[in-house]
């Protein structure tokens, strides 16, 4: 018999519904067409608490993490205050650029990712070693996901991994083997901000 998924399927349905906590199989989840999976994340913008890396290829220009703060803003060494809230990742360069042109360097080169974004999320549920709800890393795989939350526990059925997605106001799943994704039978589709992801436990 399969064990029950009820501590779950009350959390889950309100994460989906925001506020209506009804049945997680309700008539508004359908199952899901492959191609609403296989889709690449779009462009990501950046918002506040957002954690930035800025790497410099010269001496005289500081490395690491920048928290954007509650302004959309970060602050960098010899420039101050830049905004960066609703511009993508390119865009920051570029300002960066511009503005370190502007005063101190005659060719300054950085390069800029996105750490993590704190205003996206995405839920691990059930038989992983950390379920909980992480910040969501741009183009995110499932099984990055899965690395993410400590990896498989080990009552964990391979073969009965659900993903659940909001697509047009419709909750969607979709069952997902890991040996399938592994052995290339199954894509290993990006994660989207506000998937839930569900490994089942193995039948006694």
């Amino acid at each position: 018999m399969r064990p029950a998924l009820r501590p779950w399927i009350l959390i889950v349905s309100c994460l989906l519904l925001h506020g209506g906590c009804t049945s997680l199989f309700s008539k508004k989840q359908a199952k899901a067409d492959e191609t609403q999976f296989r889709v690449k994340p779009p462009p990501r913008l950046i918002g506040p608490d957002d954690v930035l890396t800025i790497t410099s290829f010269t001496n005289r220009l500081p490395s690491g993490d920048f928290i954007v703060d509650s302004d959309g803003a970060i602050m960098y060494p010899y420039i101050g205050k830049v905004v960066v809230t609703g511009k993508q990742v390119a865009e920051i360069i570029d300002v960066l650029i511009a503005r370190l042109k502007d005063g101190y360097f005659r060719n300054p080169m950085l390069s800029v990712t996105l750490k993590s974004a704190q205003n996206q999320q995405f839920t691990m549920f059930g038989a992983v070693k950390n379920p909980m709800t992480y910040p969501y890393v741009p183009n995110i795989t499932i099984l990055e996901a899965l690395a993410k939350a400590g990896g498989l526990g080990a009552n964990a059925d391979v073969n009965e991994v659900t993903i659940m997605r909001k697509v047009n106001g419709q909750a969607l799943r979709m069952r997902v083997s890991i040996p399938d994704i592994i052995e290339g039978k199954t894509p290993n589709f990006f994660v989207l901000p506000g998937d839930i992801i569900i490994v089942r436990e193995r039948a006694l």
